[in-house]
């Protein structure tokens, strides 16, 4: 038998044993072929295909890449090193390599798939939903393509054409328990909670050991206020999965010392284990961390702190100089002649208020006083004004608006303005006036005043240091905050915050009302007067009391809000004063 022949029926041999899920024969069988050839690129994709399958990404890539360094005109292997590289967290060479191979093969819908997401997970909402447009044009009854393309318009905030997707899928195959869990996840973002526990309850009834949705229901409960229906839908995840760590740091998160010693004995046996993986170690280490700070034990709290936001950090793409470029490119773009050129283009419609500021600034808290009135609709974390945009405008980052600005015409504004003036309205009814409390909207204030010059702008400050360590102990699930999990990295992206917020309090046409989270603390009466009267708002002693409202809140900060005020937290950055320091050294950096 010639080498050549041994070698393909070792190799067909290696693939059967993959296919049949083999991993270890399959290997062996891998390395025996490359033993005899090194360059036979077959095995040495497939052997990549196994270290990704087992977690170890850095071997993937390397051996993938072999593989395409051999063979760059097969677009499955590009295909193949684009998954190891996104799975490593390199989301910009994985989109190289996805493009690559549809460059080759421009019907490999799967791939065309992957991209999709790639670029969502990049925050670029728009391009990611060119790509699954195209796939589900390609491939009109793939499942699979029309899920990715529900998930996709629910992130990118089009959240209505996710729904009716959701509900087009369904109609053909209701018995798909993710499908329900997936249209559940979009209604629960646009706070229709009633109908995501419905879909929800519908995806367990046919998967009852579906962790996700148990998951997923649990946190619909916390959002409504329901700790012990939260608590139950959570720990039956992990019963009928353990390996759903994130259902540990929401457990830890959902209430002061609400785990106990046979918890946190469970969690740091996991993490010493070695058998989880780095995603389910963040959320095990966060978890700890949290667990630890509620017995005051900091010092080992910090400890479980530093691993979470080290794994985290290891886990996303995050370029800081895009950022300062952002932040760069919208200074520039509302200059005095910007508010010159669009004055008087916009709506008088007084109804938004928007509510701004770093997160863990004190922004749900301002919310629900605000919401606690009698003529206030609290709408939540909104990504309806970033949707209206993207419908007129290419928003470069997912945020910077400044390219599109420049060519814009006065209709153009008109129709952002409108379009998010429906959406909120669709939202909160007739409400007098209704909140909009996505922190980031800092980025936004230029347009805003430009759209909506009689509305009211909020913009929640609390000191410094507080606020970004409040930001590294917690775990943010939506992206755009992957400055958060790096200490210098976190301060410099606070230092291009304060610089904005100085140059709109020199430049905007309307008024900024600042409301102070330690001025809170000490007199929540003074300044819930203050913060009514700069919303033109009579006085409602409800606003006292906003601790009893009840209402959806879907933001880490929803069990802070659900009690008295407590000033717990003022202060708590000296606590870790020797840890913070990188922190701590930028922050006192002067900025422009």
């Amino acid at each position: 038998m010639s080498e050549s022949v041994n070698i393909q029926n070792i190799l067909q041999q290696a693939v059967q044993a993959h296919r049949a899920g083999d991993l270890a024969s399959a290997g062996r069988l891998y390395r025996a072929v490359l033993k005899q050839d090194p360059t036979q690129v077959d095995a040495l994709q497939y052997l990549g295909v196994i270290a990704m399958q087992c977690g170890r990404f850095d071997e993937a890539v390397r051996t993938i890449g072999q593989a395409v360094d051999l063979s760059p005109d097969d677009p499955h292997m590009h295909a193949n090193l684009g998954n190891a590289l996104l799975q490593l967290g390199d989301i910009g060479m994985a989109l190289e390599h996805y493009e690559s191979a549809l460059a080759i093969d421009p019907n490999l819908i799967e791939v065309r798939r992957n991209l999709a997401m790639a670029l969502l997970a990049q925050d670029r909402a728009s391009d990611a939903l060119r790509e699954i447009m195209k796939a589900a044009r390609q491939a009109p009854r793939s499942l699979e393509v029309q899920v990715t393309l529900g998930n996709i318009l629910g992130k990118a905030g089009r959240s209505d054409e996710a729904v009716v997707c959701f509900e087009r899928i369904l109609s053909v195959r209701p018995d798909i328990a993710p499908i329900h869990g997936n249209l559940a996840n979009v209604l629960r973002r646009v706070g229709r909670i009633d109908e995501a526990i419905t879909h929800y309850n519908k995806a367990l009834s046919l998967a009852p050991d579906y962790a996700e949705s148990h998951y997923d229901l649990g946190i619909a409960h916390e959002v409504l206020g329901d700790r012990a229906a939260a608590e139950a839908s959570l720990r039956k995840a992990l019963e009928v999965d353990p390996r759903c760590s994130k259902a540990w740091r929401a457990l830890a998160n959902l209430q002061k010392n609400n785990l106990c010693d046979a918890d946190l004995a469970t969690i740091e046996m996991e993490l010493q284990s070695n058998k989880a993986s780095n995603e389910q170690r963040t959320h095990l280490e966060f978890a700890a961390g949290k667990c630890r700070e509620d017995r005051r034990e900091y010092g080992q709290s910090f400890e479980h702190l530093e691993r979470g936001n080290a794994l985290r950090r290891a886990s996303v793409s995050y370029n800081l100089q895009r950022d300062q470029t952002v932040f760069d490119n919208i200074r520039r773009a509302t200059d005095a002649a910007f508010f010159d050129r669009w004055s008087g283009v916009g709506s008088d419609d007084a109804t938004p208020i928007f509510i701004v500021g770093m997160p863990r600034s004190g922004t749900t808290l301002a919310e629900q006083i605000l919401a606690s009135h009698h003529s206030v609709f609290g709408g939540g974390e909104l990504a309806t004004l970033y949707t209206a945009l993207a419908s007129q405008f290419t928003l470069r980052h997912g945020f910077d608006y400044s390219a599109g600005i420049e060519a814009a015409t006065a209709d153009e504004l008109r129709a952002v303005a409108r379009q998010y003036l429906d959406s909120i309205r669709a939202l909160g009814g007739e409400a007098e006036r209704i909140t909009d409390k996505l922190p980031t909207n800092f980025l936004n204030l230029g347009l805003i005043s430009v759209l909506f010059p009689k509305a009211t702008i909020i913009h929640c400050t609390r000191d410094p240091r507080d606020t970004c360590f409040s930001i590294y102990k917690h775990y943010f699930s939506a992206r755009g905050h992957d400055y958060a999990y790096d200490l210098e990295e976190l301060g410099t992206y606070y230092n291009l915050y304060r610089s904005l917020m100085s140059h709109w309090a020199k430049v905007l046409p309307i008024s900024i009302h600042e409301l102070n989270y330690e001025a809170v603390v000490t007199d929540v009466e003074t300044s819930a007067r203050a913060l009514l009267e700069a919303c033109a708002l009579p006085w409602d002693a409800a606003c006292l009391d906003f601790h009893q409202t009840r209402r959806p809140v879907a933001t880490i900060s929803s069990d802070q809000v659900r009690r008295p005020i407590y000033s717990d937290s003022v202060a708590a950055w000296r606590r870790h004063e020797e840890k913070l320091a990188p922190l701590l050294r930028i922050l006192a950096t002067p900025t422009p």
